[in-house]
C-alpha cells in the first residue's frame, strides 16, 4: 500500500504526540498522500537568536533588486506551549502590490480539537495559517487561521489567489476537516477582502469527492482570473477506491470550477483518470501535485506529475510533466499532453527533508496581456540522472532499533518551457541556472509567474548538499521508524531568475534569501519539515516570493519583495 489515510484523525494525532514520531500510513511503505499530521520526535530546542535579517538587495544595479527579508508569521512559541513549523508557502497580491495575503502550514493547529495535542491552540485555529500586509510586505499581521465558519477547520496544502467578480477578492483553498470530529470535508475555499488597514475572511465554501470516504481528496490548488470575470478552478488529486479498497488508487486528477466568483462550485471534472492497473497486481502510475491557471476568456490549464510507475520490482526512475487544456472554464478538458519527460526526484529528496520521498511538483502560468498574450508557461525540475532508492540498513548509535536510509546526493536542475498553441506543443525546456555537478546541488520547487507585460519570473529553492567538516551527521526522522543519516547537510537558499522578453532568455539567478537554512537542524514538529512547495506572486514591476526558512531555529515563512529593473 502506497498511500496515507486520515481515519480517526483526532485520536491518531494525539497518539503520535505521545509516541514522539510516526505517520498515519495504513500500509507497508511511505505514502503518496501528503498528510500534515506527522510529528518529529522530541529533542532539545534552542531559543532563536533573532527574528529577521538585513536586506541582500542589489540597489543601483540593473535587473531584479531584492528587498529586505521579513518573517511573515508571528514569533513561534517553543515546545511546552506550542508546536513549531510554518512552511509550504503561498501568497497573493492586489494590483498595487501593497495589499498581500500569505498562507502556510501551521503546526499549532494540532493543539486542541480536533487533533487533541496537549497545547494551546491559536484562535481561530487550523492547520493552515495566514498573515496579511498593507505596506507591500514591510510588516505583517499574523491572523492565525481562517475562522471556522460552519465548523470548517483547515487541514493544510494552502493555496492563495486573488480575483473574483470585483478583482479584489482573496481566495484561500485548503484541505478541510470538521472542527469538532476531524471528519474529512474535502476542500474548503475561504473568501476575504481588505478594508483599509485590516483584512477579514467573510465566508467559506466546501466540496468533497462524491464517493467520499471511499475516495479521498488531496493536494488541492486554486486559480482565479483577475479581470472581474468571476472564473476560477480548483485542481486536486483524488485517491479513489481501487481494487475494492477505499482510497487505494494511484491518483486521479480532477477539477472543480466556479463562474460566479466562488459563490457556487461545480464538479468534479475528471482531467486524467486513475492509472491503477485494473489487474490489481499492485502496479500503476502515480498522478499527483497538480497546479492550475485560468484566463478571463475561460481557457483553463492544469499541469501535474505523471509518474513514477509502481511495478512488481519497485518504483521506476522516470516520470512526465503533463498538461491538459480546457476552453470552457474547466467544464471539459482535452487529451493530456506530455510537456517534458523527467528523471523523477521521488527517491532523491534533499538530505535534510523529513520524508522518505518527494513530489515532482510543476507550476503553470499564462500571459494575459503583452506581446505574448496567451503564452502558457510550465516550470518543473528533474534529477540529472535516474535515481533509485538509497540503501536501508540498521541505524548505528544513538538510533539503535531504527532503520537508516543512506543519503542520495544526485543533483537536479530547474527548467521552464512555454507553448503558444494552448499547450499542444512546447519549446525546448530552458535550464534556469548553471549546469549542476553530478552530485551535491538539488534545485527544486520552481514557481513561474507572469507580469502584465513581457516579464516572466521563476523562484526556486537550491540545496547545497555538503559535509560540515565536522563529525556532525545530518540525522532526520522520516517517520515509521526510519531515519536518513549521513555526513552531508542541506544548506538551502531561495533564488529567482527573470526574463523581460516573454521567456525567450533569462538572466543569471539572483539570491532572494539573505541567510542560509540548514534543513538538517531546523526546529519543527511537523512532517515534512519544509512542506512540498514554496510560493510566489507577481504584479507589474514586483515579484513576491515566500518560502520556508529556518535561520531563527524554527521553520518560519519568510518574504522578500523583488523589484524588477528591465
Amino acid at each position: 500500500m502506497r498511500r496515507q489515510f486520515f481515519a480517526l484523525l483526532s485520536v491518531v494525532a494525539a497518539i503520535l504526540l505521545a509516541a514522539g514520531s510516526g505517520s498515519l500510513a495504513r500500509g507497508s511503505n511511505s505514502g503518496d498522500k501528503e498528510g500534515h499530521d506527522d510529528f518529529e520526535s522530541g529533542s532539545a530546542l534552542v531559543v532563536p537568536s533573532n527574528d529577521s535579517s538585513a536586506s541582500n538587495g542589489a540597489a543601483g544595479k540593473k535587473g531584479p533588486q531584492v528587498g529586505p527579508n521579513v518573517r511573515v508569521n508571528a514569533a513561534q512559541v517553543l515546545p511546552g506551549a506550542g508546536l513549531l513549523g510554518r512552511s509550504e508557502t503561498t501568497i497573493a497580491a492586489d494590483a498595487t502590490g501593497l495589499d498581500l495575503v500569505a498562507g502556510f502550514n501551521d503546526a499549532q493547529g494540532f493543539c486542541g480539537r480536533p487533533f487533541g495535542a496537549a497545547c494551546t491552540p491559536q484562535s481561530p485555529s487550523g492547520l493552515s495559517g495566514y498573515a496579511f500586509s498593507t505596506d507591500g510586505g514591510a510588516t505583517w499581521t499574523d491572523g492565525n487561521a481562517p475562522p471556522n465558519f460552519n465548523n470548517v477547520f483547515t487541514r493544510g496544502d494552502p493555496w492563495m489567489a486573488r480575483g473574483g467578480l470585483d478583482g479584489n477578492t482573496f481566495f484561500y483553498a485548503n484541505l478541510a476537516v470538521d472542527a469538532t470530529t476531524g471528519a474529512d470535508l474535502g476542500v474548503s475555499v475561504h473568501r476575504g477582502h481588505f478594508n483599509g488597514s485590516s483584512f477579514a475572511w467573510e465566508d467559506v465554501h466546501v466540496f468533497n469527492a462524491p464517493n467520499a470516504p471511499n475516495d479521498f481528496y488531496d493536494k488541492e490548488a486554486i486559480a482565479v482570473d483577475k479581470q472581474d470575470q468571476g472564473l476560477g478552478i480548483v485542481s486536486l488529486t483524488n485517491f479513489v477506491k481501487a481494487c475494492g479498497v477505499p482510497q487505494n488508487g494511484d491518483g486521479q486528477i480532477e477539477v472543480w470550477r466556479t463562474a460566479d466568483g466562488g459563490t457556487t462550485w461545480h464538479g468534479p471534472t475528471i482531467v486524467s483518470p486513475d492509472q491503477t492497473n485494473p489487474a490489481c497486481d499492485g502496479t500503476g502510475t502515480l498522478q499527483q501535485s497538480s497546479a492550475p491557471a485560468i484566463t478571463p476568456k475561460g481557457d483553463a490549464y492544469v499541469a501535474w506529475q505523471f509518474g513514477p510507475t509502481f511495478t512488481a520490482t519497485g518504483t521506476s526512475t522516470n516520470a512526465e510533466i503533463r498538461l491538459a487544456h480546457s476552453s470552457d472554464g474547466g467544464a471539459t478538458f482535452g487529451t493530456p499532453v506530455t510537456v517534458a519527460a523527467i528523471n523523477s526526484m521521488r527517491q532523491d529528496p534533499p538530505v535534510g527533508y523529513t520524508r522518505d520521498r518527494i513530489n515532482d511538483h510543476p507550476r503553470v502560468a499564462v500571459a494575459t496581456s503583452g506581446p505574448h498574450k496567451g503564452r502558457v508557461f510550465v516550470s518543473f525540475y528533474s534529477a540529472v540522472a535516474p535515481v533509485t532508492a538509497a540503501a536501508l540498513t540498521p541505524c548505528p548509535p544513538p538510533n539503535v532499533g531504527a532503520t537508516c536510509r543512506a543519503q542520495n546526493l544526485t543533483s537536479s536542475q530547474v527548467f521552464v518551457t512555454f507553448s503558444d498553441d494552448k499547450g499542444q506543443t512546447w519549446s525546448t525546456p530552458t535550464p534556469l541556472a548553471p549546469a549542476p555537478p553530478p552530485t551535491g546541488i538539488k534545485r527544486l520547487w520552481p514557481v513561474v509567474t507572469v507580469g502584465n507585460s513581457d516579464n516572466v519570473d521563476v523562484v526556486y529553492n537550491e540545496s547545497q548538499e555538503t559535509a560540515t567538516g565536522t563529525t556532525s551527521d545530518c540525522n532526520v526522522s522520516l517517520g515509521g521508524g526510519r531515519r536518513r543519516r549521513g555526513p552531508a547537510h542541506s544548506f538551502v537558499n531561495t533564488f529567482m531568475v527573470h526574463s523581460s522578453d516573454g521567456g525567450a532568455t533569462f538572466g543569471s539567478p539572483v539570491q532572494v534569501s539573505s541567510a542560509t537554512s540548514d534543513w538538517c537542524t531546523a526546529q519543527v514538529n511537523i512532517r515534512p519539515n519544509f512542506g512540498d512547495y514554496i510560493g510566489s506572486a507577481a504584479e507589474e514591476g514586483t515579484v513576491f516570493p515566500v518560502w520556508g526558512d529556518s535561520r531563527n531555529g524554527p521553520v518560519d515563512t519568510f518574504f522578500a519583495p523583488v523589484a524588477l529593473d528591465n
